[in-house]
């Protein structure tokens, strides 16, 4: 068990120590931001080539959850008085799935966000930043249970 897990068991809620910098937790977070982005827009230009009514409304409402993730992410890089990660400079047909597999590369883009996730576990960040962390990867498992549930349906129509 690692010293934050335990200061977290003992503390519930609370949180002591040391806890990273606001700029530094700006310059942590904005890589997330642009992960979910990037995600965001692939999980756009997939919603074309669902085949059912209900996985498309499915993904809808991930795109809302992805929308409210990044807006939840900015705001903790405002609050640290730093400039957050806007995205105007990605173009969204630059995130078309274009190959044979487009689940398959959903993915893989979404298991990159969540190393990127995971990646932040150690770090001692402020208890209102840990816990939006905790959601988006909550969330990250949300999504990629549909990825699964969408390829096992894809399996057994073949």
């Amino acid at each position: 068990m690692t010293v934050k897990e335990i200061k977290s068991a003992l503390l519930r809620k609370g949180w002591a120590g040391k806890t990273v910098s606001r700029k530094e937790t700006a310059e942590r977070l904005n890589p997330l931001i642009e992960a979910h982005v990037k995600l965001k827009l692939t999980y756009a230009n997939l919603l074309p080539l669902l085949a059912s009514d209900s996985e498309r409304q499915e993904l809808e409402l991930f795109l809302k959850t992805l929308r409210l993730d990044v807006g939840k992410l900015k705001e903790l890089v405002f609050s640290c008085g730093e400039t957050a990660f806007n995205g105007t400079s990605l173009e969204p047909e630059s995130f078309n799935l274009t190959s044979d597999d487009p689940l398959s590369d959903l993915r893989e883009c979404e298991l990159a966000l969540r190393e990127q996730l995971d990646a932040e576990c150690p770090v001692q960040h402020q208890i209102r930043t840990e816990a939006v962390l905790v959601r988006l990867r909550k969330n990250s498992d949300t999504r990629l249970s549909f990825i699964r549930k969408c390829v096992h349906r894809a399996l057994t129509a073949a």
